[in-house]
């Protein structure tokens, strides 16, 4: 079956009603079905293409998989990064996470992050300060090959590992960072979050035992600074217990002004 573009568009944005944006994501999915640009879309509305292998996407989008696993693709502090299932999908609030980290630092320093995902936050963090020297660790195979493929195609040097927390890393470090699971176990997440894998989700019954292990790490390590993402509803546990531990955090928050993480020196 074959179809003008701007009709495929119009019925796909019929089936993509109950998705929020979805005018913008029927345009992504038929741009990377045609491996065209969006720009190419409206240039050639009349253009006749086949339309069965954009609709099967449509289809699972409709279902809920995220258009970012049916593309391979994210975007993240503006640029591109590859992504696929099994790995979690970076969202525009970490973004702040890099931009207070990158404040914080000379930018010489070791910096060691825990949980990289896709490896977006240590990748960009090269990007901003090119002498960083940056370990960074997760349990998850599939994450630690995403991350590598994404410091090629970025062209930065990050030393990542299949570790658990810093397990196994022994040279000094100045920074620990951390995008770390911390959902309360059993907390009914959107349709689409549900494609994504749940050690990078849950932090525990309570969503914070992650948080605070990392906490406990940077105790005992040689670290000076830790930054950490965490949920909205958080920060009176997180700073009392930071407060338990003579630490005294600065809390900060995303674009919607609900607390999102913090910053902690010793």
């Amino acid at each position: 079956m074959t179809m003008r573009i701007d009709e495929a568009l119009q019925e796909a944005v019929k089936m993509l009603r109950d998705v929020a944006r979805p005018r913008l994501e029927a345009e992504i999915l038929l741009a990377h079905t045609l491996e065209k640009d969006r720009i190419y879309l409206h240039a050639h509305p009349e253009e006749m293409v086949k339309a069965e292998p954009f609709f099967a996407l449509v289809q699972r989008r409709a279902a809920g998989e995220p258009v970012e696993y049916l593309t391979g693709r994210v975007s993240f502090f503006g640029e591109e990064f590859f992504i696929e299932p099994g790995v979690l999908i970076p969202r525009p609030e970490t973004e702040i996470l890099v931009e207070k980290v990158a404040k914080e630092l000379q930018g010489t320093e070791h910096v060691a992050e825990i949980g990289t995902g896709s490896g977006v936050i240590a990748i960009m963090l090269k990007k901003l300060l090119p002498n960083l020297k940056i370990v960074a660790t997760d349990i998850n195979p599939k994450a630690i090959e995403v991350a590598k493929k994404n410091a090629t195609k970025h062209a930065v040097h990050v030393d990542f590992r299949l570790a658990s927390y810093l397990d196994g890393i022994t040279e000094p470090i100045d920074v620990i960072v951390s995008n770390p699971p911390y959902i309360k176990r059993g907390y009914e997440l959107p349709k689409s979050v549900r494609y994504e894998p749940e050690s990078a989700l849950f932090g525990g019954e309570e969503g914070d035992e992650v948080l605070r292990r990392i906490v406990d790490i940077f105790i005992h390590s040689p670290a000076k600074l830790l930054a950490c993402e965490m949920g909205y509803d958080q920060r009176a546990s997180m700073r009392e217990y930071m407060r338990s531990l003579g630490l005294e955090p600065i809390f900060y928050k995303d674009l919607a002004g609900l607390d999102r993480g913090f910053i902690v020196r010793k």
